[in-house]
């Protein structure tokens, strides 16, 4: 009988991308894999460090295996243990510990443990100069695959831990990325996303400048049997003219762009050392505009940092106004050990950071409501990825528009993993709906 293994992953889709290639190390030397809420052999928990919840959710998995199966092996990898180990509490949750710079020889690590009973020696990120490389990932579980481009960040934002959780910037290879590319192409994927932790700093330390990621989905635009190219979260200081005119040249790139914003008040950025002031962001916006008339513009804010007054927090919500974003994910600012933040102060009362939270979510909801106005009418095309709740097809469009298809005739002919022309019509908050075109 082989193997149990289970794993649950947390946080960004750098995360996902490495659980998938853990699994299928896994998978290859012939192990089942069940789901984390099934008794297993091994769990592996992949951490999240990023919020104070996400450490919270990644301590409470490690936790939970013991009580389904007492004589499992547990594994903690990634960001949170990252830290752990950092704090010396590294044997707190569980059996073995792999840092992320080890995530490409987890399978490797975990026999020679099993066989040996030893904890290998744990290399701080910090230390490591190589992208850890796990080969083409062509299982993936979603119907769009990943490709990891680079990882680490170099930025050291006042309020994050990813620095010391993750490294400085490291770049793969083109030929690997390329090599994956083919390979997912093959296996039938027809929308690819291209990832990282700091994606605009692909090949940066090969002295390249921001261009350079959408030099990269040009070329793998070229791939036959891919249709589409997305780009995971973007820093805004690097949307240039030059980046913005080649992203509009490539048909195969998504029209959407998720420009990291965090706040609109230049007070509050410059506290967070964020390397942008609202002039330069209010700029790459209009590059994108100019150059993609119906785009997708979304992006993530956080309310509540320490010092943000009632005039910042005001500055903060006009501007993401004035932007009018597509879609806009609201954080309460939540102190991270290690960061300069912790420091700061002038603290904002957790019950001011909550009702300014729905104050933006509020805002958030009538700007999406006004895109999906706008698309209303318009053609799209949707990747369908799963059946929902009422046996409609889902999916997304381009430009990033959760959609519905209904069955205007039959849709018992559509699979997953295509991509269906709609009509796209306006039903409820959150979801359109689109008529086959």
């Amino acid at each position: 009988m082989s193997r149990r293994v289970a794993l649950q992953n947390l946080g960004c889709k750098v995360n996902r991308y490495e659980s998938d290639a853990i699994l299928m190390q896994f998978e290859n030397h012939g192990y089942e894999v069940v789901d984390f809420s099934e008794e297993a052999d091994i769990y592996l928990v992949n951490t999240c460090a990023v919020t104070a919840e996400a450490a919270r959710k990644s301590r409470q998995f490690l936790r939970r295996p013991k009580h389904m199966n007492p004589h499992a092996l547990v594994v903690g990898l990634g960001c949170q243990t990252e830290l752990l180990e950092q704090d010396g509490e590294e044997g707190a949750y569980a059996d073995l510990i792999i840092g992320n710079a080890y995530k490409d020889r987890a399978f490797e690590i975990v026999e020679e443990f099993l066989e040996s009973g030893n904890q290998p020696d744990f290399m701080p990120i910090d230390r490591a100069s190589d992208f850890a490389e796990f080969g083409p990932v062509s299982r993936q579980k979603e119907c769009r695959a990943y490709i990891k481009v680079q990882d680490g960040c170099n930025n050291f934002c006042s309020y994050c831990t990813i620095p010391f959780a993750r490294g400085r910037v490291r770049s793969r290879s083109r030929d690997k990325i390329l090599q994956e590319a083919r390979a997912l192409a093959k296996a039938g994927y027809k929308e690819v996303v291209l990832t990282g932790i700091h994606v605009c700093s692909f090949e940066m330390d090969q002295g390249k400048d921001s261009s350079a990621i959408v030099d990269l989905a040009l070329e793998i635009g070229q791939i036959q049997g891919i249709e589409r190219i997305r780009l995971t979260s973007l820093e805004p200081q690097s949307i240039t003219k030059e980046f913005v005119d080649k992203a509009k040249a490539n048909p195969k790139l998504c029209p959407h762009f998720h420009l990291s914003l965090q706040s609109g008040s230049d007070k509050t950025l410059k506290a967070m050392n964020r390397k942008y002031d609202t002039t330069q962001f209010r700029r790459a916006v209009q590059y994108i505009k100019e150059a993609f008339p119906l785009v997708g513009l979304t992006t993530d804010v956080i309310v509540g940092f320490p010092g943000e007054d009632k005039k910042a927090f005001e500055e903060s919500r006009d501007f993401c106004k004035e932007m009018g974003f597509s879609r806009m994910h609201v954080f309460r600012y939540s102190e991270r050990p290690g960061t300069r933040a912790v420091k700061f102060p002038n603290k904002v009362p957790a019950s001011v950071a909550k009702e300014r939270s729905q104050m933006l979510i509020d805002l958030a909801q009538e700007m999406e409501e006004a895109y999906f106005s706008k698309r209303q009418g318009q053609e799209a095309r949707v990747l369908l990825e799963r059946k929902n709740d009422q046996g409609l097809w889902q999916g997304y469009t381009e430009d990033y528009i959760p959609c519905a298809i209904e069955k205007r005739t039959s849709t018992a002919d559509l699979a997953e993993g295509e991509i269906v022309k709609t009509i796209l019509k306006l039903n409820g908050p959150g979801l359109m709906h689109g008529e086959i075109a």
